[in-house]
């Protein structure tokens, strides 16, 4: 059992900007039904099919044209592997054999964030305040969860700074991308690489236009616009100018 032809795996780690790309690509109706569609697959959860799991992943990926696409952490990787290893055999003895089984078809994406200081003081101020994403007006309908209801510049204003807590993210998040680095060289896979520093600000959506190009679709000429907006603000630059200023005093 594997995924569709032309597929779109997107491989991202927390708070990359990967719940924005997966936006403008169901806003482009085309490129499949894009979710982390397995959380959460655990091997340990007793009475539960992963086959059929696996099988119900594919179908709900899957768009109407037949083009499937997934959003995977690179700390997912490992309770995936073990939960296929359930009913499937490892096709050749490397680290992810099964994952990489069922997803040999498809296009790998890899959606990074080249600062990394700046990720891991999202993911800080994200488990603070309990907010992952934001949109632009009140009352906007959209699907991402723990989200505000319209910006506000304030969210943060209570959060603490935590040197140790980011410094921790950096490293976490240096590991996570270190897995997708691996996975990719033990497969001979060169994926597309997508920057959330050139896509936020990319008002021509060029990466929804390559997307459809790699899975030989024509996006519609009418789609709709992005509803999510930045959650960083002033804060985040404060500590980020902080984390640095520590830094050389702390590590060096």
């Amino acid at each position: 059992m594997q995924f569709p032809q032309s597929s779109l795996i997107l491989c991202a780690t927390q708070r990359c900007g990967s719940t924005m790309i997966v936006e403008d690509m169901r806003n482009a109706t085309v490129l499949g039904h894009p979710e982390e569609w397995f959380v959460p697959w655990q091997a340990s959860k007793p009475d539960i099919s992963w086959r059929q799991a696996l099988s119900g992943v594919i179908k709900r990926a899957t768009s109407a044209n037949g083009i499937a696409a997934i959003k995977v952490m690179a700390n997912q990787i490992a309770p995936i592997e073990a939960c296929l290893a359930t009913f499937m055999d490892a096709p050749r003895d490397t680290p992810y054999a099964r994952f990489a089984e069922i997803t040999q078809n498809c296009t790998f994406v890899k959606i990074q964030r080249d600062d990394i200081v700046f990720q891991a003081i999202s993911r800080v101020i994200s488990r603070q305040t309990g907010i992952n994403h934001a949109t632009g007006k009140k009352g906007d309908d959209h699907f991402a969860g723990n989200r505000m209801d319209g910006y506000s510049n304030d969210y943060n204003a209570q959060a603490k700074y935590q040197y140790g807590k980011i410094r921790e993210e950096c490293l976490n998040i240096t590991l996570e991308n270190l897995v997708w680095t691996r996975f990719f060289e033990v497969y001979g896979i060169v994926p597309e690489v997508l920057r959330y520093e050139e896509v936020s600000t990319d008002e021509t959506l060029e990466h929804i236009n390559m997307m459809a190009r790699l899975s030989g679709v024509e996006l519609p000429p009418n789609r709709a616009s992005r509803k999510m907006v930045k959650l960083g603000n002033a804060r985040n630059d404060e500590w980020r100018n902080q984390f640095y200023s520590d830094l050389g005093s702390r590590e060096m």
